[in-house]
């Protein structure tokens, strides 16, 4: 009898290990399943919004580069043949022959690592483009899809997989038109199709890890109503959709993020995911201010729409006084110290004004929105001050730093020209003895000094 209850308690037991194994496939396959979904998910919303970057920037570029032909060199295009017996095709802007302005697209070129070309119809005139010798690849007739729908129909058109020579791009098409309204050419902008999906696949190499650990946590999971946890699932699908879709602010259900498991954790992940890839999009990894790369998309669209409504704008050049001397004296560890703190005093004195990019170093990109130069001079003059007024505990010592501001007035020139202007204003105040702003006016620059100029 007593071997018989043994018995009888080992198959009980066994009934109970059993179920508890089977209830744990149970929440451990939707979990696998998420876990594929959530790696697909995560790698096409991370090509969408690179591709979308991309597209962005391209847009700006090819703008760019069409206004400064416009600006540079004034009249219709035509095309001389009585200059072709050299066996080149001469096309004309006005007075100037731009089939030898290799150097201008080579400059845009360089700035933002895309290609260009300018058609002359749909016929290759100039052009940054090489072949596998390294040869330019001009005369050479475009696609006739393209210039069917950008001369022919004066379409501003995106592809993403686009094949030049033998070689992918993602590029934009816009056409050139004279004065007639009439469209002659074309001008592209374009960056290799294999450069695009490398980003967004280092990007990526962390997912699977996220999702071994999601997945191996769920399988101790002590189980709940299987309804239950199947709208959990849900209710995560949903968000990693919107993710997936380039929804980068999308909220999760506090009710999801709220429970105490390992659904919970999944829903916290993901949050953090989604963070994640939109810090490292768009945030530097030591101030948390938007990065040179996302900036210049941001002040180039800043541009545009401010233009195009007449509205007033500013940019402005700002660098840290001594920063090497902070670096030398206490160590770099300081000298980041140092930075995050005065970003933190830009992020809470710029709401409401603007925004500030982080352009190099210990310098930074400060664009006013909808401000003429006095009001942004007004902002900028108190951000300076609280500059002044900081005090840094490094390991018990303090530190305390001052900055140089150069401020311009923004117009529809290319932004490069005025930040380089904003720049030069910049020097000004260096070589006359920093802690201040140089301020540019219509008659001459005006610099107001610090009455407690800081010495370093």
């Amino acid at each position: 009898m007593a071997e018989d209850k043994k018995l009888n308690n080992k198959k009980n037991s066994s009934k109970g290990n059993g179920l508890e194994k089977r209830l744990k496939v149970m929440a451990t396959i939707p979990v696998v399943f998420m876990g594929v979904v959530f790696t697909v998910l995560c790698y096409f919303c991370v090509l969408y919004s690179t591709e979308k970057e991309v597209e962005r920037n391209l847009y700006n570029m090819v703008g760019s580069a069409r206004m400064y032909y416009e600006r540079i060199f004034p009249g219709d295009f035509k095309l001389d043949k009585s200059t072709s017996q050299d066996g080149r095709y001469h096309v004309y802007k006005g007075d100037e022959d731009i089939t030898d302005t290799i150097s201008v697209l080579e400059a845009f070129k360089e700035r933002s690592g895309m290609d260009f070309t300018l058609f002359y119809y749909d016929v290759r005139v100039v052009s940054t483009l090489t072949d596998r010798e390294g040869n330019s690849i001009l005369y050479t007739v475009a696609n006739s899809n393209v210039s069917d729908a950008v001369i022919n129909h004066g379409k501003e058109c995106f592809y993403n997989n686009i094949d030049i020579n033998g070689k992918k791009y993602f590029a934009v098409y816009v056409p050139l038109r004279n004065s007639d309204g009439e469209n002659v050419g074309m001008l592209f902008a374009g960056k290799p199709t294999y450069e695009v999906e490398k980003e967004s696949l280092i990007s990526l190499y962390w997912i699977p890890v996220i999702t071994i650990i999601m997945t191996l946590a769920a399988g101790w999971f002590s189980l709940g109503p299987a309804r239950k946890i199947v709208d959990a699932i849900n209710k995560e699908k949903k968000f990693l959709g919107e993710i997936a879709k380039g929804n980068l602010n999308a909220e999760i259900d506090t009710a999801l993020i709220g429970r105490d498991d390992e659904i919970g954790d999944m829903g916290r992940f993901s949050r953090s995911v989604q963070k994640f890839i939109r810090e490292m999009i768009e945030r530097d990894t030591l101030t948390r201010l938007y990065t040179r790369r996302i900036g210049e998309s941001k002040i180039n669209y800043v541009q545009y729409q401010l233009v195009e409504a007449g509205v007033k704008y500013c940019v402005c050049m700002g660098d840290i006084d001594f920063f090497k001397k902070v670096n030398d004296t206490y160590g770099h560890d300081a000298g980041d110290l140092v930075l995050k703190e005065i970003a933190h005093i830009f992020n809470e004195n710029m709401i409401g004004h603007g925004f500030t990019v982080r352009w190099g170093g210990e310098e930074f990109l400060i664009i006013f929105e909808n401000a003429t130069i006095d009001k942004a001079y007004e902002v900028l003059a108190s951000i300076r001050e609280k500059v002044i007024a900081h005090e840094m505990d490094y390991n018990g010592q303090i530190i305390k730093v001052t900055m140089t501001f150069g401020l311009v007035e923004g117009d529809s020139r290319h932004i490069g020209d005025i930040v380089k202007e904003a720049d030069d204003l910049l020097y000004i105040g260096k070589q006359n003895g920093r802690n201040q702003i140089v301020k540019a006016s219509k008659e001459e620059n005006e610099s107001t000094e610090s009455d407690d100029k800081l010495k370093d």
